[in-house]
This record gives C-alpha cells, structure tokens and sequence, in this order.
C-alpha cells in the first residue's frame, strides 16, 4: 500500500523539476535557444528579400521581353492579313482579357473578324438531348460534316465543324448559316456577328480561318472522369475541322503562369492536339495566349495557316518555338468581294454561295 510519504516525496520531486526547468530556461538555455530562433529567423528574412529581389527581376525581364515584341509587331503584323475574314470560336470559360487583346492583334494585321462563335456550357455535354439530336440529323443531311470517329451518327462536334467551317452538302448553299441559327436557338453557341445577324449581312461567305480559344479546362480537372470527356468532345471538334481542311488555329493560356509544383501549366487542348501526330501536322497551336507573345503569335500563325503552313509556338511542352517566321504581306483585291483566285483562298462562283467541304 502506497503511503503518505510516497506521496510527498513525488511533490517534492515534481516541485524540484520545476525549479531546475525554470532556472535552466532562464540561465544558459535560454541564451542558446534565442541566439539560435534569432539566427533562423534572421536567414529566413534574407532568403525572403532575395527571392523578392529574383521576383522584380524577372517581372523587369517579362516586361522588356512584352516591350519588344510590341515593337516588333507593329512593324510586323500590319498588312500580313489583309482581306483575310476571321472567325473566334471560344470554349466555356475562355479567358475574355485574353480574347480581347487577341482581337486587337488580329485587327491591326488587318484581318476582318467576322464572327465570334461563343459555345455553351451544354455543348459539353457527352450525351446530347433527343431533340438535339434530331436537330443534328436534320442538319447533317444538308451539311458536308465529317463522320464521327465511332461511325455513329452526327454529333454536335461534326455538325458544328461543319458550320463553322462553312461546308454545304452540293445543292443546299447556305446551309452552314441557317445551321448556325438553328444551335443558337437550340442554346448550343451564342453567335456575335460583326455586320449583324445572320440574315442582314451581304457577304455570306464562311471565314477564310478559324482562332480557337480553349477555355478554361484544366489538365487536373482532365484526371477525373467528367474531365477526361470534356476533353474528348473538344479534341473531336478539332479533329473535325481538320478533317474539313479547315485553316484553324488552337491556342490556350496559362503556359507562363505560375503554378503549383503538381498542376501542368500548357492547355490540356493544346497538349492532346501536339500529342496526336495527325492532328499536330494540320493543326498549329499556341499556349500561352494570355501574353503578348502569344497574341502575336496567334496572328501571325493564323497567316501562316492560310498558306497550309502549321507550327507549335509557346513555351511549354512540345512548343516548336516562341513565335512564327514574320509572314509575308497580303495583297488585298480592289472588289469588296474578292474574286475567285485573288487571295489564294478557296472561294466560291458568287457571294450567296459557300464552297462545298472537301
């Protein structure tokens, strides 16, 4: 049995602990340990203004970089796509900045932006509704779309590779506009015409080149299943405007964004399209469209791919190099309406009309 004096000699012992703690904490201990936490925290205070002072270096290095290739596109860019009717697809949840500086650069190398063709969140969808699917087979049937990968029949990617592109079935000429009113009344696309709806404009010729913006998909968000299938909708659509021989550019950011250690910066679009050895001979791509490097160099790849001339420009995987060769200047015909063999461009025998899909 534990008696009284076991239990005062356990105080005794607790109150004799304490007392040394307290007296090494305030003596020689205390010394070392402050001289060491001072020392620490003096180290991490460095390394923290080096890494500020590597920041402001670098952002100073971004900026002369920005500054010179402005220069160089004002000299550059201006005449290089005159006469040329571009067209800017957008995917759900493009970045609207970028776009906007994008269309700043492609009007002062004298294209005419046509259309902006922005795509809903619902054209995402991997199994469409049945009434949308008997509106893609109805407007198959007047369309040249390119068949699916899987043999089955239209699908949104088709049909709309085909409007955007402006491929009529012989005999139906036109048909690629009254497609692209019928997904916007259905809510697949919001459609922006730059000389008014689709019934008041007077040339009615489908855009010589397509930009595609690849919205806001992340190569994490392409880990998971829902993901990986929004990823395969959109690679179908590229893969069915080059099917069309479609002069189409993709271009996505975030390429020279930071990120965290795990994330991939480049586009998962882009990535799929320069991994796929068909589709990276026919299809040019640019991955870092929120700079000005990758403005330009939209613009100028989208020159370069009226001429079948494809590149991968960027700073990221599989990026053949930061800019394209300065294209050459376009001659612009004297007609509104250029006639056929002008412009180098497939036109059709009068302005109502649209060429046939190869």
């Amino acid at each position: 049995m534990i008696d009284f004096r076991y239990h005062l000699v356990s105080l005794v012992a607790v109150f004799i602990a304490l007392a040394v703690g307290i007296a090494l904490g305030a003596g020689p201990l205390r010394e070392g340990l402050s001289a060491t936490l001072e020392s620490e925290v003096s180290q991490l205070r460095e390394e923290r203004l080096d890494l500020r002072a590597q920041v402001d270096a670098a952002s100073r290095r971004a900026e002369a970089k920005d500054e010179a290739i402005e220069g160089l596109a004002a000299a550059a860019l201006p005449g290089t796509l005159d006469g040329v009717r571009v067209a800017v697809v957008t995917l759900p949840g493009a970045d609207r900045n970028a776009l906007g500086e994008l269309e700043d650069r492609l009007e002062s190398a004298g294209a005419d932006l046509v259309l902006t063709a922005e795509l809903a969140e619902r054209a995402g969808d991997e199994e469409p509704s049945p009434e949308l699917g008997e509106l893609l087979t109805a407007l198959s049937a007047e369309l040249a779309d390119p068949p699916t990968g899987d043999g089955s029949g239209p699908s949104l990617a088709t049909v709309l590779a085909a409007t955007l592109s402006g491929a009529d079935e012989v005999g139906h000429a036109g048909a690629w506009l009254r497609a692209a009113d019928a997904l916007e009344q259905e809510g697949v696309v919001d459609l922006t015409w730059r000389d008014g709806s689709s019934v008041e404009i007077s040339d009615r010729r489908p855009a010589d080149v397509l930009v595609l913006e690849t919205g806001g998909l992340t190569a994490q968000e392409t880990t998971e299943t829902a993901g990986a299938e929004q990823l395969g909708l959109r690679l179908e659509l590229v893969r069915s405007l080059a099917e069309l021989q479609t002069p189409l550019v993709v271009a996505g950011t975030g390429a020279e964004t930071v990120h965290d250690v795990d994330d991939t910066p480049v586009d998962p679009l882009v990535t799929a399209v320069r991994q796929d050895r068909d589709l990276a001979d026919s299809v040019s791509t640019v991955d870092n469209l929120d700079s000005v490097a990758g403005q330009v160099a939209t613009a100028m790849a989208s020159a370069w791919a009226l001429a079948e001339q494809v590149g991968h420009y960027g700073v990221g995987e599989l990026s053949g190099s930061a800019l394209p060769p300065v294209p050459p200047q376009r001659e612009v015909p004297t007609s509104t309406i250029p006639a056929p063999g002008d412009t180098g461009l497939p036109t059709v025998d009068d302005g109502s009309a649209t060429t046939a899909a190869p």
